[in-house]
């Protein structure tokens, strides 16, 4: 659902709410799909499970170099997928 950006007086918390409702329904199913590619690509090959290891692996470490919650947390969720943490 997209919002009045011109104009912000037609912003009701109704819509609003549908809107938030929406971006968590997506984030949601952005969610899935990404759990469900990662898990295809560790099972399709050595190779390819060798390389989304370090992907993962690199990812955690810049996450973790930024040192903030989100990022903390967010690291710590991408560690569920590397064959050590399961």
């Amino acid at each position: 659902m997209a919002l009045p950006a011109r104009n912000p007086d037609a912003l009701t918390e109704d819509n609003i709410s549908a809107w938030k409702v929406g971006l968590e329904v997506d984030l949601a199913t952005a969610l899935a799909l990404a759990r469900a590619s990662t898990r295809a690509l560790l099972e399709l090959s050595p190779l390819s499970y060798r390389e989304i290891t370090t992907a993962l692996e690199q990812e955690i470490s810049i996450l973790e170099q930024q040192s903030d919650p989100l990022s903390l947390a967010a690291a710590n969720a991408v560690k569920q997928y590397l064959p050590e943490a399961a």
